[in-house]
């Protein structure tokens, strides 16, 4: 099934209704934020001023003259019905309405929310929201929200809480971790989880889809759907509402019932949706994507200390993989080249004077390991005068190139802002790499449980 949603992404034309010149209003931000767009042009909508930051203004979308494919409604409740019927006749195509005081409400506001709904397509038109924060696209520059631009990146990242989508936001900035595309999806009482992610399914710049789900309002149509994508890119999810105690706050937040759990829990594994337990694991896990899938769940484990070697062994192990079984010709070419303090099985201390050769050969030994599925490289600060983290970083990339086997490789680089460089270079090639064993974990454990759904890794193996 086709759904094109692409107006929501890479409009040709954005009108912000409800642009404000001040600093205090949501229009501000947004208007603001949209300026920077790249792939069309945005016009600012006002009632009252005939400039806004800067740029003319319009009384109506309708005194557009240009084609306006995108409206964001950023104004008062009482004025959002019959701006959507200008928007309507405008011929607009798309709504985020980020105004609140809908659905979540009660009863007349879900009442409401419906006649918006009609009104909407009536005219041909979708609508995300109400009571949303807006859509991002980062490779374009589209900002349609009223937070901070997210960090370029790969993973398309679906909140039904808007609050909680710009924290996740803020937190991605803070750790260098980047999102190709950001939608609050709010009340859902239009467009769901299901359409964004049909439509996901079928780029070529997302590499995964996260979502944040509280309630489904229609749980067969996302298992239908999510069975069908799963089958070209992976969809974590993030389940709040786990608890009897959280699902009655999901249901007072959003409006929609949270429902049991136990009946998520087994849709979303017979639809081949990964569950992740927290935010972190569900940002791990999505980041790990820009790897290849292996073909079993046996990992290598090389660093420079024993400590972190052993944290991920254990961290692994929770996670159902289990630590590859180094062939003897493996132990032996590690006996040549590092020193005999080294511990050469797996985990495979490397110890604190491990430079970037070490690494290099080290990587290169254990990739070239038919009992190696999945290699996990860590380094933490060198210890040694002149030593960086990028000289590890630079000696995994150039194995992993010269070797060229289709074996994912994740790096745990756990230096703070010492190894930010390191970082950098690694994800630049495509290695996503962590700070915490427990990470890098929950990244191997998604790409081993997509490989099973995906037929790639067979049970057992």
């Amino acid at each position: 099934m086709l759904v094109n949603l692409g107006y929501f992404f890479r409009p040709k034309g954005i009108a912000v209704i409800g642009a404000s010149n001040d600093p205090l209003k949501l229009g501000y931000e947004v208007f603001k934020n949209l300026k920077k767009y790249k792939a069309g042009n945005v016009y600012p909508v006002n009632v009252k001023d005939e400039i806004v930051q800067g740029v003319r203004a319009y009384k109506n979308v309708k005194d557009i003259s240009d084609e306006v494919d995108l409206a964001v409604v950023v104004v008062p409740k009482r004025f959002v019905k019959q701006t959507i019927i200008d928007c309507g006749e405008k011929g607009v195509r798309g709504i985020i309405l980020i105004t609140a005081g809908f659905g979540e409400v009660g009863e007349e506001g879900k009442r409401e929310e419906r006649e918006l709904v009609e009104i909407a397509h009536k005219y041909g038109m979708r609508l995300v929201g109400p009571n949303c924060v807006g859509i991002m696209n980062t490779l374009d520059d589209m900002n349609a929200t009223f937070v901070m631009d997210a960090k370029k990146g790969d993973i398309a990242f679906i909140s039904q809480s808007g609050a909680l989508g710009a924290g996740i936001i803020y937190k991605t900035i803070k750790e260098g971790i980047g999102f190709s595309k950001f939608v609050s999806i709010g009340n859902m009482a239009d467009i769901d989880f299901s359409e964004f992610m049909e439509y996901l399914a079928d780029t070529e710049e997302d590499k995964a889809i996260a979502l944040y789900v509280e309630g489904l309002k229609d749980g067969r149509k996302f298992m239908e759907v999510a069975k069908r994508v799963t089958k070209k890119k992976p969809v974590i999810v993030l389940k709040a509402g786990k608890s009897e105690s959280g699902a009655r706050a999901a249901s007072s937040h959003t409006g929609s019932l949270a429902g049991s759990w136990k009946i998520y829990e087994a849709a979303f594994k017979q639809s081949g949706v990964i569950v992740a337990d927290t935010i972190d694991d569900m940002l791990s896990m999505a980041r790990a994507f820009t790897q290849p899938l292996p073909k079993g769940k046996r990992v290598a484990i090389m660093t420079n200390a024993g400590g972190p070697g052993v944290l991920t062994a254990d961290a692994i192990d929770r996670k159902g993989l289990k630590l590859a079984n180094l062939r003897e010709k493996t132990i032996e070419e590690l006996h040549s080249f590092l020193p005999p303090m080294a511990a050469v099985k797996n985990p495979v201390d490397m110890i604190a004077s491990a430079r970037g050769e070490d690494y290099y050969r080290t990587a290169k030994v254990l990739l070239e390991d038919p009992n190696v599925d999945m290699l996990i490289s860590i380094c933490v600060v060198p210890t040694f005068a002149g030593m960086t983290p990028t000289e590890h970083a630079e000696g995994v990339i150039r194995a992993v190139k010269e070797v060229n086997n289709g074996k994912p490789v994740l790096g745990l680089f756990m230096a703070g802002y010492v190894s930010e460089k390191a970082k950098e270079l690694l994800e630049a090639d495509g290695i996503p790499s962590y700070e915490r064993p427990e990470d890098v974990a929950a990244g191997a454990y998604a790409l081993v449980e997509f490989a099973k759904d995906r037929g790639v890794l067979k049970e057992g193996e």
